[in-house]
């Protein structure tokens, strides 16, 4: 029996261990099917090749009668070649060896030894992760490299699964010192510095090969965080990290302790290089078009930053761009000059403008900023800069996607009155402070009131609002509900422009190329971008294959709506381009809370224009009457349409079949009768545009008797006698109601208690 018992046991542990190597075999098969996608991970060694590029590129132009076709003559725009911003690319034989040591030491202090992956610190940063302690980490050179070059930087076990086995590959095509010499020129050392080369430049104002010991280790010292080390902004922060690398490369045989302990004695000496002088800085639409080319190169083609940034400005490409060389000098010139921005209480505000062309989305002009540009890359308030857009959102968001959904008209008769009182004042208010009682869309519109677009948004719903504006129009900066703490689709943001981060000057105004015939036009600063051998990397197709976002009727039903906003209504008073002998001109104001910000979008049957007005750090206007965005796209419109004047013929907004015009009265929102309309006393007719069939079909009902004629009392009689009962009140007098959209007297008849005031409903 006993024998048996051991051969039973025996057995026992033999299946066991059986099933033991089984499942790790199941185990390491699963590994491997999973590993697999990843293991066949390759580098793209033309990313490794772009960081060498040296040849400028230049941007190039098109004759502007041949812009739209794209089939004309090319020609070099102004300022073409573009710097080189990285100020040089350093060869690793010019590479001082204690700043090849200062990095190897504290990022990467295997890196002669591995072949690609550091298995060590791997493991612990896996482990990390899977316990919650750190995101990742554990990268070597090879590794960092291959994330600057591709610019995949998401935080997923996927992502650092593909990063390991192209680091991996990377090893095998090129050598160490030429993965060293990449990832010491193109990595991230703050102040806009890629690379040591530029660095150096920037902090000690010589050549890498100059650097010290020390300024090898402050330089190394800035890649872990190129915020909390910037020598410039913190430099003790960054002395700290200085000590750490001098030890590390002591205790790792680099140096001596002697020089550890001279090297760290030294004060931190930094001699900052300014932009020189002798550098013609580009312009803003040159900035545009190579952040956007940077941008399309990392979307489209997976490059990183830096990678992306070292082929624009160093990789002979030809950026054939859609600027309109005249126009672009006409705007630049104009905001170079600052006598034409007014000043306020706390200074002249910025402001930016942009032009397009409504029929392409071309961008044709573009400043960035007031005043004389004096560097590249700089802060460009037309494209960087995101604020509240105030109420040049309505169109977007309330007016277009209600009659989309057919639910207005330009006779839709709303209440201009409070919805509700927030602590203890009616909301929302008018600019102006008053309310209108019963008014058509059409007056909404012109007079931007504001408890007008609450109501129609609340019919078309705000979540539709919010699709359409974002999906439909290209407003990407919309925040949607699922988003956090922010969040724009709220009545708040889409009815009365106070968004949670804001808009951009350039997506607001694409966003009215939609007006034009219906369709969306995405703003383009660039048509293709080719390589050295005229290989196309990028191209932007034309606007004919775009998306239809509004009926061709329904745009221009909308065209016509702020038609009304430039005729009586909000920025009738600034302009004077419609006047006689006058260009049609539609558009939209817009003021944020507080007056902080000013804004208007307008366009002509050729051109489409956005400008914006305020401080750098929000604050109120004060000082400044008005709405001057609408007296400098008014002022700036007119010169830019002067420049075509004898080439291009003008034309009017265009009239789709199936919109026609229709007189009605506006009390009712129907039909005229004959006490509708008295030359003298009686409450004038309104004319709006229609689609067929929506026009208003019933015969006004409100008035029902000849108009009251009132006959003033002489003021100085002593025994006068008030003409004037209770339910009757005078209409302000003021020049907008005695001009011509009035055309009756100061007398209307209103209901009884109510204060009927004329005036801007805008905010």
């Amino acid at each position: 029996m006993g024998r048996v018992s051991i051969h039973v046991r025996k057995r026992r542990r033999g299946a066991a261990w059986a099933g033991i190597v089984l499942l790790l075999a199941a185990v390491a098969a699963v590994g491997i099917l999973f590993l697999l996608p990843y293991a066949r991970a390759e580098m793209d060694m033309t990313l490794l090749d772009t960081a060498e590029r040296r040849t400028p590129s230049v941007l190039y132009a098109y004759d502007t009668a041949d812009r739209v076709s794209r089939k004309g003559k090319l020609h070099p725009a102004p300022n073409a070649a573009l710097p080189d911003d990285r100020q040089s690319y350093t060869p690793y034989d010019q590479i001082p060896e204690d700043l090849v040591n200062a990095f190897v030491a504290i990022e990467d202090k295997r890196f002669w030894r591995h072949g690609g992956v550091d298995i060590l610190r791997t493991v612990r940063a896996g482990a990390g992760y899977l316990t919650g302690r750190s995101r990742f980490g554990g990268s070597t050179i090879t590794q960092q490299l291959v994330k600057n070059l591709t610019g995949d930087d998401r935080h997923t076990p996927e992502r650092k699964l593909t990063e390991i086995f192209r680091a991996m590959d990377l090893e095998k095509k090129a050598s160490k010192t030429k993965i060293l010499e990449a990832y010491l020129n193109v990595i991230n050392l703050a102040e806009g510095c890629f690379g040591v080369g530029a660095a150096s430049e920037r902090y000690f104002s010589k050549p890498v090969s100059e650097l010290t010991l020390d300024e090898c280790a402050v330089i190394a010292a800035i890649t872990n965080n190129p915020t909390r080390y910037d020598p410039l902004t913190h430099p003790e922060e960054n002395r700290k990290r200085r000590d750490l690398i001098l030890r590390e490369m002591a205790s790792q045989g680099y140096i001596t302790e002697a020089e550890r302990d001279e090297a760290a004695a030294r004060e931190i000496r930094l001699t900052p290089t300014p932009l020189p002088e002798s550098v013609s800085p580009t312009s803003w639409y040159a900035d545009l078009v190579v952040a956007d080319v940077i941008r399309d190169l990392r979307e489209r083609l997976g490059y990183g930053y830096a990678a992306a940034s070292a082929l624009v400005y160093g990789g002979g490409l030809t950026i054939e761009t859609a600027m309109d060389e005249e126009l672009q000098r006409v705007v630049e010139t104009y905001y170079a000059d600052v006598s034409h921005f007014p000043v306020g209480e706390q200074g002249r505000p910025q402001s930016s403008f942009i032009l397009m062309d409504p029929h392409t989305g071309d961008i044709l002009a573009v400043a960035g900023a007031v005043g004389e540009k004096c560097g590249n890359r700089l802060q460009n308030y037309a494209t960087d800069t995101r604020r509240p857009s105030g109420s040049c959102i309505k169109p977007l968001t309330v007016y277009a996607p209600a009659l989309e959904q057919g639910r207005i008209t330009w006779a839709s008769l709303y209440e201009d009155e409070p919805l509700a009182l927030m602590n203890g004042r009616a909301w929302p208010a008018n600019g102006d402070g008053k309310y209108r009682g019963t008014v058509t869309v059409g007056r909404a519109v012109a007079e931007s009131l504001n408890p007008v677009a609450v109501r129609i948004l609340r019919e078309v719903g705000e979540k539709n609002a919010f699709t359409f504006a974002r999906d439909r129009l290209g407003m990407d900066s919309l925040i949607p509900a699922a988003g956090g703490a922010a969040n724009d689709e709220t009545t708040a943001s889409l009815a009365l422009g106070q968004q949670s981060r804001g808009v951009t000057v350039r997506e607001l105004t694409a966003a009215y190329t939609a007006f034009t015939d219906g369709i969306y036009r995405r703003p383009v600063s660039y048509h293709r971008v080719l390589d050295e051998t005229g290989r196309v990397l990028l191209e932007n197709k034309p606007a004919g294959e775009a998306e239809r976002a509004l009926s061709p009727a329904n745009a221009a039903l909308m065209t016509r709506l702020l038609g009304e906003v430039t005729r009586r209504g909000t920025a009738a008073r600034y302009l004077t381009i419609t006047q006689d002998p006058g260009i049609q001109a539609a558009g939209k104001t817009g003021t944020t809370q507080n007056t902080c910000d000013r804004w208007f979008v307008g366009y002509t049957p050729r051109l489409l224009a956005g400008v914006w007005m305020g401080y750098d750090y929000p604050s109120e206007l004060k000082g400044i009457q008005g709405n001057p965005c609408v007296t400098l796209w008014d002022d700036l419109m007119k010169r830019c349409e002067a420049v075509y004047e004898g080439s291009a013929p003008r034309s009017d907004f265009p009239l789709p079949d199936g919109l026609i015009s229709v007189r009605f009265c506006p009390l009712s929102g129907e039909r005229l009768n004959e006490y509708c309309e008295d030359p003298v006393e009686g409450m004038p007719g309104e004319e709006g545009w229609f689609i067929r069939g929506s026009e208003p079909r019933g015969i006004c009902g409100v008035h029902t008797e000849p108009p009251i004629r009132l006959i003033p009392a002489d003021p100085g009689d002593p025994e006068r006698i008030p003409l004037l009962p209770n339910d009757l009140l005078p209409e302000a007098d003021t020049p907008q109601s005695r001009g011509p959209a009035s055309r009756s007297s100061r007398w209307r008849l209103f209901p009884r208690g109510r204060f009927i005031g004329r005036g801007s409903g805008e905010a």
